[in-house]
């Protein structure tokens, strides 16, 4: 940090390059939760997944509408979850809409049990998914420990149809914790043999996971397993491992030399800014109320309801998200930290474990120049 500028004029260029980016903040990528209804019942699901859909769960046209308003919005790439979203009978006319007539990049983040029949896998690659990705958590035994004896086949096999459909992209995406921490390295290594990427996501304690607190990484555990994650993009390309980096851009010598350019700005494309919650994504529940953050199901960080708002006026005037693109009252380290404008933590942790979104992020191992 030293040899490209001091600590006080990093923050500065940042934090004016943030603001501009945050000026011209979109809605561009969202997570939604078609159902809540689930068939397996795992133990880190974070949106507390029910056997039955809830009551006022959006039926085939109120989704279309959905989408309407969020594409008017701007935005550009959704991610079809749950719960279960293969359990929805109408799920291909979903995809084929938001990928058909929206132009969409479309995503879907499933258990896979149903993707083990390749009938299935081309159906939906027909309907217009871009992107598959199968939780798999861990080697077969972590794996089968939080989501039930049998799946981990299954979902083996999911992957193997979609790579042999030919879908675009697909992922490997674990949940990584102190389980499955030291099957990081062979996780990636059976990915890449099987000509699969994969992601990796903290734990946190989010939905039936607030029980599993003893299963969080460490904050030595997150640095070494972040180390790790960046070795083997070095060696298999940083489109092939991918993972939650904010705290690793204090040892990126690249990545802090262009956010110290004040003449490299303008986009979300060209400029780090770390975590996007608030910035360029957001959730939508089961019952069609938005959600600022990701993956974070939380009824008190719901900003309105796309059955009578319209997304570009919410994403606008919400306090809540407003106040999540003002770093300047991000509080405890991160609010002392030099990096605040280029990580900001991850408010997903901030929030889940401290209760407050604009506190430090618990798990950040990085000491800020600025607070020694």
């Amino acid at each position: 940090m030293s040899r490209i500028c001091l600590p006080e004029d990093f923050l500065n260029i940042t934090r004016k390059k943030f603001k501009h980016i945050a000026s011209i903040s979109r809605p561009l990528t969202c997570w939604i939760s078609l159902t809540k209804a689930c068939d397996l019942h795992c133990k880190f699901c974070f949106d507390e997944s029910t056997s039955q859909p809830v009551k006022d769960e959006l039926n085939t046209k109120e989704v279309f509408k959905l989408l309407d308003n969020i594409s008017e919005a701007g935005t550009r790439s959704v991610v079809f979850g749950g719960g279960e979203p293969t359990l929805r009978n109408d799920l291909l006319q979903i995809v084929r809409y938001a990928a058909r007539e929206k132009n969409m990049f479309v995503a879907l983040n499933t258990h896979g049990q149903l993707l083990s029949d390749k009938s299935y896998v081309k159906k939906l690659k027909d309907a217009g998914v871009s992107q598959i990705k199968i939780s798999v958590d861990g080697l077969e035994k972590s794996h089968e420990w939080n989501r039930g004896a049998g799946t981990y086949s299954k979902c083996i096999q999911g992957l193997r149809n979609c790579v042999e459909e030919g879908i675009s992209s697909v992922h490997w995406i674990t949940t990584i914790s102190s389980l499955n921490y030291d099957e990081a390295l062979q996780m990636i290594q059976t990915s890449v043999q099987m000509g699969i990427d994969i992601t990796m996501v903290q734990l946190l304690p989010m939905g039936r996971g607030k029980t599993l607190k003893d299963l969080l990484l460490t904050k030595k555990q997150v640095k070494n397993w972040q180390t790790l994650m960046v070795e083997q993009q070095n060696i298999h390309g940083v489109d092939r491992i991918v993972f939650e980096d904010r705290y690793q851009i204090t040892e990126d010598k690249y990545a802090i030399k262009v956010a110290a350019d004040p003449y490299q700005t303008g986009s979300f494309m060209d400029t780090p800014i770390g975590c996007i919650t608030g910035i360029c994504q957001y959730c939508v529940n089961a019952s069609g109320k938005v959600i600022v953050g990701d993956v974070m199901m939380a009824p008190d960080l719901i900003i309105g309801d796309l059955r009578e708002e319209k997304l570009s006026d919410m994403w606008k005037h919400s306090e809540l998200a407003n106040l999540l693109r003002d770093r300047d009252k991000l509080k405890g380290k991160c609010g002392k930290c030099e990096f605040r404008f280029v990580c900001g933590g991850c408010r997903r942790a901030a929030y889940s474990i401290s209760g407050d979104i604009m506190g430090a992020d618990p798990q950040c191992w990085y000491k800020p120049l600025l607070d020694r």
